[in-house]
């Protein structure tokens, strides 16, 4: 050794040691990762995160490189392909998944989420409709559940009323990705199974780009769910129609069934998830017939015997010993065993279905209606085959193309394997162009089966190609052939080569449009920044105009409107205090209000950059509080602490509108607690005939935060009920404090002048 130069002992020494710390690196790396999560933020502060996921990742790659793992794990090119589509996929569905919270831009989210969140906030589990079925909806209950416990951990939450929707819809869309992402292994699972693991990989790689399967994996809706619970079942109904069996006597009997019966089930589950996939009967019916069909042939061939090397017709062949028969379920056996699983899976997903079945019945016809006579504005056509087909280029042509090549193909060969996927994509096609409402994402649960036999057709070109090409390059083997033209041939002949080069094809525009469309969810949208925009321009209390279905304020604002701001001229505004109008450019109303009230503030438009409606914010020139007209007053509250600077109203108003008022506080001295402002309509004998208590700016800005010399304007608007009387009452106002109803004005309550109120 002594001969033995240092640096090939060191390496020597390390190649002996590093067995050992690949051995001994999971426990260092557990014991890490638990005393950092027992420490937590306690004693690492912020750090506290960042190390408990490094040594989280640092604990699974340890595990990953453990010897006895790589011993037993086999890494193939189909599991490193499988493993890319799948990354791929989930990074699709994952990034973009606060796409416009706190805004839902997804008309249908709040039927699956909300109703999730009411079950478990009151523990009714009653669907409050059938429109979907109730599994994703329970499945969502147990999201919530989940997140409820999380946030009361991390000290957000006391009882489940105190969710905040739009951290649980994160959640929420989260379990939607990762069922997104689950059927593009099932994609694979299933197109393996039927034309082979090429053909599968091919299809999981289609399905995982096509931008609208990806874009749908981020909402909380049924139509992701549906995809990934009908690719599950019909998993099981390959099997059962199409995955050879050996013979096993009584074992055989027993798989088929058990078979039939797991079938039967996910196909309940489905139809549980999403009413349309109730369709997958008719494929589990074709893998009955299938599964009946192969299981009497087998037992014919044995039987008799029958091998077609040896046939002889003698009747000494035959061989009819108890021992060779082999029996088969029946196809009513069959039949039953499916039915029996189908009501369980259907049971477990809609568990009141029997109950509420009239309801369920009237919501079908409902949906039904809707669907075929009723319409549904903008989402309907008269030629629907002829909007799926132009959606489906959408998501690209070659693609599009591919897979109605797949389809034909399909129907000329009719193999089982082709009958099976026939048996979904025919139904579900002739279920979409039967209606005139048309929607796009109703198609998820047929896009995996599309992409399929898309696969498939392209696998079997490519063989067919790469065997031409052989079969010619072994006839002119004698002839020589320049190099560049030797390679051409070669590279042409190469089936992994052509695949990859065809697959590369087929996904670059599907692919490139995922990634835009992922890239413009990750963006704020048009509603966000049209917020931010107001959020740094108003002061806590604020009213702010806003049409219906525009933005949502945070509560140091108050939002007032709901209707067309051309319902009212600039002036009006003004009047009542509003500085900014919130404007819907999307409808006509817009276009109207652009052209009355000239040049808006603020534009915030879509231009292919982002999602969200386009808004457009006027500034109506509203003035300052301090130079706003106003009757003076000088009454003062609390020992002087406030000041009622002046007070504005029209002195008439019409039995059963509402009176405009507005206060002008001033504060001299900070105020120790916070108080309500009461307004009493009174008549001569002090009567009150309407009143209103109400915090200043409606809680927005309470007294106890306001600093000497603030000006406040306090909108005190008072209806007036239709049942009082016409004449001449006086308006009085004032505060107190409202634990103790102790009023705090000291010279008693504010007159502020008559009301004349008018029929």
């Amino acid at each position: 050794m002594a001969n033995v130069p240092v640096e090939p002992r060191v390496a020597a020494q390390t190649q002996r040691d590093r067995p050992r710390l690949l051995r001994y690196a999971p426990g260092v790396l557990a014991l890490a990762l638990f005393l950092a999560l027992a420490l937590g933020r306690g004693v690492l502060g912020a750090a506290a995160v960042p190390v408990q996921g490094a040594l989280a990742l640092a604990l699974l790659g340890s595990i990953l490189a453990h010897p006895q793992v790589v011993a037993r794990v086999r890494v193939t090119r189909t599991a490193v392909a499988l493993v890319g589509i799948l990354a791929l996929a989930l990074g699709l569905r994952v990034l973009g998944l606060r796409f416009g919270l706190p805004y839902f831009e997804h008309p249908d989210e709040w039927a699956v989420a909300d109703e999730a969140l009411r079950m478990l906030r009151t523990g009714d589990y009653t669907p409050f409709s059938y429109t979907y079925p109730t599994l994703y909806v329970y499945m969502q209950v147990g999201v919530a559940t989940f997140h409820f416990l999380w946030g009361a951990g991390a000290g957000l939450y006391r009882t489940p009323a105190d969710i905040d929707p739009v951290r649980f819809y994160v959640w929420a869309r989260a379990l939607t990705a990762l069922l997104g992402t689950g059927a593009v292994a099932l994609t694979f699972l299933v197109g393996r199974s039927l034309y082979g693991r090429t053909a599968g990989l091919l299809a999981a790689a289609l399905i995982a780009v096509m931008p609208a399967v990806a874009g749908d994996a981020h909402y909380v809706t049924t139509d992701t769910p549906a995809m990934f619970f009908t690719l599950l079942a019909f998993l099981a109904i390959v099997r059962l129609g199409v995955a050879p069996e050996h013979d096993g006597g009584r074992e055989t009997l027993r798989s088929t069934l058990a078979l039939a019966f797991v079938a039967g089930f996910g196909v309940g589950i489905a139809t549980a998830t999403k009413w349309n996939a109730g369709a997958l009967v008719i494929a589990l019916l074709a893998a009955i017939v299938l599964a009946a069909y192969r299981r009497m042939s087998d037992a014919r061939r044995s039987t008799f015997n029958l091998q077609p090397s040896t046939f002889n017709p003698q009747p000494s062949t035959l061989n009819l010993q108890p021992s060779t028969f082999n029996l088969q379920p029946s196809t009513l056996n069959l039949l039953l065993a499916a039915l029996a699983g189908l009501l369980l899976g259907f049971t477990l997903g809609v568990p009141f279905w029997l109950r509420d079945l009239p309801r369920i019945l009237t919501d079908l016809a409902g949906i039904i209606r809707h669907y075929r006579f009723d319409g549904h504005p903008g989402a309907e056509s008269d030629q629907p085959a002829l909007f799926y087909w132009w959606a489906l280029t959408r998501e690209g042509m070659l693609l599009a193309w591919a897979c109605l090549g797949g389809v034909a193909l399909a129907f000329l060969r009719r193999k089982s394997a082709d009958i099976l996927v026939l048996a979904v994509v025919v139904p579900a096609v002739l279920q979409l162009t039967g209606v005139k409402v048309v929607f796009f994402r109703n198609a998820m649960p047929l896009l995996p089966f599309l992409c399929i036999l898309a696969a498939a057709l392209v696998v079997a070109i490519v063989d067919w190609w790469t065997t031409a090409k052989r079969d010619t390059a072994v006839q002119s083997e004698r002839r020589e052939a320049p190099a560049p033209v030797a390679f051409v041939r070669r590279l042409t002949g190469n089936r992994t080569a052509l695949l990859l080069a065809v697959a590369a094809l087929l996904m670059a525009e599907p692919l490139a449009q995922a990634i835009h469309d992922e890239t413009l969810r990750s963006r704020p949208t048009t509603r966000i920044l049209a917020g931010e925009w107001l959020e740094a321009r108003t002061t806590d209390g604020e009213r702010v105009w806003l049409e219906d279905n525009t933005l949502i304020l945070s509560p140091r604002l108050r939002a007032i409107g709901g209707e067309p701001a051309i319902r009212h001229e600039l002036a009006w505004y003004r009047e009542q205090g509003i500085r900014f109008v919130v404007v819907h450019l999307d409808r006509d109303t817009g276009v109207a209000a652009l052209n009355a009230f000239g040049e808006p503030a603020a534009r915030f438009l879509r231009s292919g950059e982002r999602h969200g409606p386009e808004l457009a914010i006027f500034d109506t020139g509203a003035p300052d509080a301090a130079i706003e007209p106003r009757t003076p007053s000088g009454a003062t509250l609390g020992a002087g602490a406030v000041v009622l600077d002046g007070y504005r109203h029209p002195g008439r108003v019409q039995a059963g509108t509402t009176l405009s008022l507005a206060l002008f506080w001033r504060a001299t001295r900070p105020l120790p607690l916070d108080y309500t402002v009461y307004v009493h309509l009174v008549d001569a004998a002090g009567n009150k005939v309407a009143q209103r208590d109400v915090p200043p700016l409606e809680g927005r800005r309470p007294t106890s935060a306001w600093q000497p010399g603030d000006l406040v304007r306090d909108d005190q608007d008072l209806f007036v009920p239709e049942t009082v009387a016409p004449g001449t009452y006086r308006l009085l106002a004032g505060m107190y404090d409202a634990a103790t109803m102790t009023p705090i004005n000291d010279a008693g309550p504010i007159d502020l002048g008559v009301v004349t109120v008018t029929r």
